[in-house]
């Protein structure tokens, strides 16, 4: 009854005399918290129970204001000093707190906090609060500058770890090789004291994926045998290209190499074919200049065509003759595209059949007829019953061919063209409960039966 009770919570159409029945319900309250219809003596009961995950929404959402919130226990309180118009008393009453573990969220749920509440807790006797503080504040300089040489090893392994940092410090804190991954990592280090943290093994996972190297330092750590930093390499876009042109050993490399923004087009051509990258766009075919795109388009490699295909801003004409293109791939990018017109996706899935139904099924002007012709001959294609199940224009009638599939029979469970029957019946499963007490075509008296029964 838990996940009835929850799909009803959530569901848009419960009628205003359920939604007073259910927010008598404490359990419910984060759920209904995320609706839109609450009425301010709807938000004042879901307050009155003090939990910090409804608290948090209905300030997202603007319903309440910091100073009507009862404070009720330390999680709350945590919440509200996390807005922007909570009353700094608020947070420098939590730095007084007793618990450490309290105070220690403290720094992660205020931030700014108010300067006085930052000097005291840089001061705090439990190094666990003055980390958290470091992790998660700016500090003044002179503030940072002394805890570089606190006791704790673990608030100077935050301070390396942390962006807000200042570059003097961090440049301080490499003097000792205890920091050496947390400053390679740390953006805010400096490119002179990262390059310099070479030496160190340890540290060359982490500078692989910096942008802010010489080039030497990649150089030298392409000669790394280690995948990992390979990878780390391949993916980034400030590594020389000649360096680039060296990652070319396995699979795993070619596909970062290939998502890597700034890899040379016939570095891209050429590995095209030998990684699987499906078919969507890829950050260097998103950036290529329209006569690049032509001359990729008329590829005699699949795959390249495809990658052209997946590009949602190209010219009509361009995209028109990619249209008929003969591979399956290619195909599968242009069933999405935002150009793809209603006859077009006939023709591609009469052309490809059941393979290109879930991608067809993506596109958004799928008109109901197509989504059913698919769902009826879907077969052992799974995907494609999850597909048309998501989608808005689903026939009633194709939903429930939906169902022959445990997860599209989930989603069709909260689709609002299912049949009331099929709703109601998917309500006594526990794996589509949910689903289908939150889905707006459950008739009212339904509704009732089930708060009722909920009650009783």
């Amino acid at each position: 009854m838990n996940a009835v009770l929850e799909g009803l919570a959530s569901n848009p159409a419960l009628p205003a005399t359920l939604l007073d029945r259910l927010v008598t319900h404490p359990e419910l309250a984060p759920d209904l918290a995320q609706r839109a219809d609450l009425s301010p003596a709807h938000v004042r009961a879901l307050l009155a129970y003090g939990d910090s995950t409804t608290v948090y929404t209905l300030l997202d959402k603007g319903l309440v204001h910091p100073v009507d919130i009862p404070i009720t226990n330390e999680s709350v309180a945590l919440v509200v000093t996390g807005s922007p118009d909570a009353d700094p008393a608020l947070a420098r009453a939590l730095a007084f707190h007793p618990d450490p573990a309290l105070r220690a969220r403290l720094p992660e749920w205020a931030c700014p906090l108010p300067a006085d509440v930052v000097d005291l807790l840089a001061r705090d006797p439990d190094p666990s609060v003055v980390a958290e503080l470091v992790l998660f504040q700016p500090l003044p300089l002179a503030s940072a500058v002394s805890l570089s040489s606190h006791p704790s090893l673990d608030v100077r392994r935050a301070l390396a770890s942390s962006p807000h940092t200042p570059p003097s410090v961090l440049t301080s804190l490499s003097s000792s090789d205890a920091f050496v991954r947390e400053l390679a990592a740390n953006p805010a280090t400096p490119a002179s004291v990262a390059a310099d943290l070479l030496r160190h093994h340890a540290s060359r996972y982490f500078l692989a994926e910096r942008t802010d190297l010489p080039s030497g330092v990649y150089e030298q750590l392409a000669s790394e045998l280690e995948p990992g930093i390979l990878s780390r390499l391949a993916a980034n876009p400030a590594v020389p290209v000649a360096v680039l042109r060296q990652l070319t050993a396995t699979r795993a490399l070619r596909l970062a190499l290939l998502r890597n923004p700034a890899i040379p087009l016939d570095l891209l051509v050429e590995l095209a074919p030998t990684a699987r990258i499906g078919p969507d766009p890829l950050p260097r075919i998103a950036s290529a200049s329209v006569a690049e795109l032509r001359e990729l388009a008329s590829s005699r490699v699949a795959q390249v065509r495809m990658l052209v295909a997946a590009r949602p801003d190209l010219p009509a004409d361009l995209f028109a003759g990619l249209v008929p293109d003969p591979d399956a791939g290619v195909a599968a990018a242009v069933a999405v595209h935002p150009l793809v017109t209603v006859a077009q996706l006939w023709e591609l899935v009469e052309r490809h059949g059941p393979r290109l139904y879930p991608r067809v099924a993506r596109n958004p002007l799928c008109p109901p007829e197509l989504l059913h012709h698919m769902a009826s001959r879907a077969g052992s294609v799974e995907k494609t019953y999850r597909a048309v199940a998501r989608h808005p224009a689903a026939w009633g009638e194709t939903l429930l061919l939906c169902l022959e599939d445990a997860q599209a029979r989930h989603l069709a469970a909260a689709h609002p063209h299912l049949p009331v029957p099929a709703i109601v019946e998917l309500l006594g499963s526990e794996f589509t409960a949910g689903a289908a007490a939150a889905n707006p075509a459950l008739p009212v008296h339904v509704m009732e039966d089930l708060v009722n029964r909920s009650e009783v």
